[in-house]
């Protein structure tokens, strides 16, 4: 082989190595963009979110909207769920870890390099609502909203949750997948239990909620009264929250949303105890909404009741009344007679 046809390999081959080094550049430079178009596709899915929600920022407002996550043992889904919630100065992530006894903690801190997710751990399992709560008691957000970890719920639904409350619309939104739509075969025995909730709710309390053990929902701060002193730790904390909104006077409404098939694990919710504790609790806040409002004694010796409590029953007949105070609900404050009193 002579020196020209030598010299003529040797360039080939070192062209070739240049060149394939060149496409393998190309290659992972195309694997990253394709990983940043990914991210940033997630992102744009949030525009409208960030768009909507920075109009009612102010100077020195920092963070507008806090979503919480209760979690226990959801090892296979938590790391999903939080690659695909919207990030920003304006929103803050919370997960709350209800002593979790599987990888779940470990999932989040693969994921949580620089990405600003506030864990909080309990010493002990207390319950579905208490993570609620626990959550709500560090949430900085002017609203907060709160979703499984289970991969249940689309975060492309948030603006549709927090829309009515920044709004000034509604003081508290309940997620329904009636009004939206569901991708899975429900239970005939959840479907009848929530009927037989919505219908007591709707008759002792005047509210009509179908969905009303769904787990997403948005609430403002003025709702946040309703989180102190609950009794219901577990899954019945969803009825009472409504209840005690309900109660106090906030404006609730129903928002649809999308509700996803649980893909890993299992539900945590034992059916005879959460109806057990469900009926329970509708029972002792009748009871407590008969008492608040009419044998309730004020400390100007007055007795509070409902009007239409006061126009049936002659046990009020004796009774004058003014309409000198307004509450959330027509309220009268009724005064017995000296007569009476002596």
């Amino acid at each position: 082989m002579n020196l020209a046809k030598k010299n003529r390999i040797i360039i080939l081959i070192k062209t070739k190595e240049t060149f394939l080094k060149a496409l393998e550049s190309k290659i992972r430079s195309s694997s990253l963009m394709e990983n940043i178009e990914d991210s940033n596709q997630i992102e744009e899915k949030f525009l409208d979110l960030h768009e909507f929600i920075n109009q009612f920022k102010f100077e020195g407002d920092q963070i507008l909207l806090s979503i919480i996550l209760p979690m226990y043992n959801e090892e296979q889904t938590i790391g999903k769920v939080l690659r695909n919630l919207p990030r920003g100065k304006s929103i803050e992530i919370i997960v709350v870890d209800d002593h979790s006894n599987d990888n779940s903690l470990k999932e989040i801190e693969r994921i949580n390099d620089n990405t600003g997710i506030k864990v909080i751990k309990h010493d002990k399992n207390r319950g579905y609502g208490a993570a609620v709560v626990t959550g709500i008691n560090n949430a900085l957000g002017k609203v907060l909203v709160t979703m499984d970890s289970d991969g249940q719920h689309s975060p492309y639904d948030l603006l549709e949750m927090v829309k009515p409350i920044f709004n000034n619309e509604a003081d508290y939104t309940i997620g329904s997948r009636y009004l939206g739509s569901y991708f899975y075969k429900l239970p005939v025995s959840t479907r009848l239990g929530e009927l037989l909730i919505e219908k007591l709710i709707q008759i002792f309390f005047g509210k009509k909620i179908m969905n009303n053990q769904n787990g997403f929902r948005a609430f403002n701060r003025k709702v946040l009264s309703i989180f102190k002193d609950f009794k219901y730790e577990g899954y019945a904390f969803c009825t009472e929250q409504i209840i005690r909104a309900t109660i106090k006077g906030f404006r609730i409404k129903e928002c649809p949303i999308k509700v996803y098939d649980r893909k890993y694990g299992t539900s945590n919710i034992i059916l005879t105890k959460l109806t057990v504790n469900l009926f329970s609790c509708i029972l002792q806040y009748i009871l407590v909404k008969l008492n608040i409002t009419i044998f309730k004694r004020l400390s100007t010796g007055q007795i509070q009741i409902y009007e239409k409590a006061v126009k049936g029953p002659k046990i009020f007949s004796y009774a004058r009344y003014t309409r000198d105070i307004n509450t959330i609900n027509p309220v009268f404050f009724v005064e017995r007679s000296s007569k009476l009193m002596s």
